[in-house]
C-alpha cells in the first residue's frame, strides 16, 4: 500500500465515541480500566450526562441557557474532573477551567452535548489515545439518545450474574484506591456520604428489577442496532478468560491488544481491599453463594425471571415462602421513598425522580 493509501486508512480509523453501560456492579469500572491501558483508548469515568444533566437542560443550546444554567453545566463537568460522580466537590478546585471547557464547544457547537464531548476529549487528551468516550452504567437505558446524538458511537453492555450484582450492591463500601482521598478529610467525608446514600438506596426487589431491565435493554439494543454497534459482554468471560475475551473486544473496537492491558488494580470491590495489580479476578463473582441466604437467592431469581437463563446463568434450587415474597414486594414503596430521600441532592424534582426510578425498574 502506498503512503497516501496508508494515510487515508489512518484517517478513516474509528475514533469513538465508545460507551460502557450495564447494570450497576457489573464490572463496568473493571472494563474501563482495562481498555484505558490501551494506547488507543481514553475513556472518562461516570458522567451520567444522558441520564442527569442532559434531561435537566432539556436540550437547550448554550446560547439559550441562562447564565445560571451555563454555570451549572460547566460546574457539573469541572467536578467530574476532580472527583467521581456523586462525590461532593468544589468546582473551583478543578483542574479543568470553565474557559477551557467552553473553548472546545466553539468547534463542536453550542449544545450541552458539545460540552459533554469537550469534557470527554479533555479526559482523552489528559490520558492519551485516539478513541474517546465514557462509562456510565445507567446509560444502558439511554442508548437510543446516545445514538441519536452520536450516530457513529459504539456501546458495550456489561452483564453479570444478577445474584452477584445484588450481593455486591447490598454490601458495597469504599475499599480504598483513591490517592487524592488518603489525606483529604473533606474527600473522605464526601465518600462516606455517598456510601450512606448507596446503602439507603438498596432494596433486593428494586436491585433485581434494575438488573432485569438492564439485561432486557442490552438485548433490545443489539436487536435494534446490530452487534456491530452494540456488544454484550459478560463479566464472567472477562474474569475467566481475560486475554481471549479482551483481545476479541479490542478487535471489535479496532484497537490493538497487549497483555499489559490486564495489569489493572482490583477496582471498586464490595468486599476486597484495593490491590494495585490484582488483574481481573473471578473471586468476587463467587462470593454471592456465601453472602446471600436461600431466601434472597429465591427472591432475586423470582424477580429476574427468564432473563436469568437467557443471559446464560443457571437457576439455583432455592425456594422462598409466599409470605417472604409478599413481604419483599410490599416494602418496595417504602424503599423508593427512602431512596428518594437519600438522593435528594441529586435531583431537581421529587416526582420526576420517583417516576424515572419506577420506569427503569419496570422496563
Amino acid at each position: 500500500m502506498s503512503a497516501k493509501g496508508m494515510c487515508i486508512v489512518a484517517l478513516k480509523k474509528w475514533q469513538g465515541p465508545l460507551f460502557i453501560v450495564g447494570a450497576s456492579r457489573s464490572g463496568t469500572a473493571m472494563l474501563q480500566a482495562i481498555l484505558n491501558r490501551s494506547s488507543d483508548i481514553g475513556l472518562a469515568g461516570e458522567t451520567h450526562f444522558f441520564d442527569d444533566l442532559r434531561p435537566r437542560l432539556k436540550e437547550k443550546s448554550l446560547r439559550t441557557m441562562t447564565p445560571q444554567e451555563r454555570d451549572t453545566c460547566a460546574d457539573y463537568f469541572r467536578v467530574l474532573a476532580l472527583r467521581p460522580y456523586g462525590v461532593r466537590a468544589d468546582p473551583t478546585q478543578s483542574p479543568l477551567s470553565k474557559e477551557e471547557l467552553f473553548a472546545e464547544t466553539e468547534v463542536r457547537g453550542d449544545t450541552a452535548d458539545a460540552v459533554f464531548e469537550a469534557y470527554c476529549r479533555w479526559h482523552l487528551k489528559t490520558a492519551g489515545g485516539q478513541i474517546w468516550g465514557e462509562k456510565t452504567p445507567r446509560h444502558i437505558f439511554r442508548i437510543r439518545e446516545i445514538f441519536a446524538a452520536y450516530p457513529d458511537a459504539r456501546v458495550i453492555c456489561m452483564v453479570r450474574d444478577p445474584r452477584a450484582v445484588v450481593a455486591s450492591y447490598r454490601d458495597w463500601e469504599f475499599q480504598g484506591g483513591l490517592k487524592k482521598a488518603e489525606d483529604n478529610v473533606d474527600y473522605q467525608a464526601a465518600i462516606a456520604e455517598d456510601q450512606t446514600r448507596k446503602s439507603a438506596s438498596y432494596h433486593i426487589v428494586i436491585a433485581s428489577m434494575m438488573w432485569r431491565a438492564s439485561a432486557r435493554a442490552a438485548v433490545a439494543a443489539v436487536s435494534e442496532y446490530s452487534d456491530e454497534r452494540v456488544r454484550i459482554l459478560r463479566y464472567e468471560d472477562v474474569v475467566d478468560t481475560p486475554a481471549t475475551t479482551i483481545r476479541q473486544v479490542s478487535e471489535w473496537i479496532g484497537s490493538d491488544y497487549v497483555d499489559s492491558m490486564l495489569e489493572i488494580p482490583l477496582l471498586n470491590s464490595s468486599a476486597t481491599k484495593f490491590q494495585a495489580k490484582a488483574g481481573p479476578s473471578s473471586a468476587p463473582n463467587k462470593r454471592w453463594r456465601s453472602a446471600l441466604s436461600e431466601h434472597e437467592i429465591a427472591v432475586i431469581q423470582r424477580v429476574v425471571g427468564s432473563s436469568l437463563t437467557q443471559a446464560g446463568y443457571t437457576r439455583e434450587p432455592a425456594r422462598a415462602r409466599v409470605i417472604d415474597l409478599l413481604s419483599a414486594y410490599v416494602t418496595v414503596p417504602i424503599a423508593v421513598a427512602k431512596a428518594a430521600k437519600a438522593n435528594r441532592s441529586r435531583y431537581t424534582s421529587l416526582p420526576s425522580y420517583v417516576a424515572r426510578r419506577i420506569k427503569a425498574a419496570f422496563r
